[in-house]
């Protein structure tokens, strides 16, 4: 391996400009020894029935993404392979890096793969930077203390914006006087409505 490569993975849901893990390596890297690489995985298309036209809005958003990378100048290296274990074992041997980047997967499997698995598969160091797609970094929900009572989500939702002051009335308040509106949107639609083309 040499230590003077370095390869940055970039997953499907993280075609972000100014990617967190790819700004990470530029500052240690010089860019002509950065390597970006995507992996379409076929194992994890199947993994859950996902529509076909989700799939080609992806995989067009992922090859989009390296198209716009190449023409800043990174070299990125694209490829489709059975599992991304494969995709990126391929990846190390042409290229040899001597460190993988990644931010981590909004998905837990997929983060505790990245932190627990992925360097022992490659044998290369794997260094994972925190998501900056949220605004917590990571969802810990609160136990309730009265027994026999869930966990909400929508106890963290209230929590968050009142935190960050999203839709909050300057008394506390949600705008509105209401904290969603879920309700409504479990009705069906109005027979008589005629939506547009």
């Amino acid at each position: 391996m040499d230590e003077e490569r370095l390869s940055v993975w970039i997953l499907g849901d993280q075609l972000l400009a100014g990617h967190p893990a790819l700004a990470v390596a530029l500052t240690t890297h010089a860019k002509d020894r950065v390597r970006v690489v995507l992996v379409e995985s076929k194992e994890r298309t199947a993994r859950l029935p996902y529509q076909r036209k989700k799939l080609v809005l992806l995989f067009s958003a992922m090859r989009h993404y390296a198209a716009e990378l190449r023409q800043q100048g990174y070299d990125v290296d694209y490829r489709q392979a059975p599992t991304f274990v494969q995709g990126m074992a391929e990846h190390v041997a042409t290229w040899r890096p001597g460190r993988l980047l990644t931010m981590a997967a909004s998905e837990y499997r997929s983060r505790r793969f990245q932190q627990e698995q992925l360097a022992g598969a490659l044998g290369v160091p794997v260094t994972v930077t925190p998501s900056q797609q949220f605004l917590v970094d990571q969802y810990v929900p609160y136990p309730s203390t009265e027994p026999g009572k869930q966990v909400l989500q929508e106890h963290f939702y209230r929590r968050m914006r009142r935190h960050f002051g999203v839709l909050m009335t300057a008394e506390g308040q949600p705008v509105g006087d209401r904290w969603n509106y879920d309700a409504l949107n479990r009705k069906p639609l109005p027979r008589d409505l005629e939506p547009p083309p």
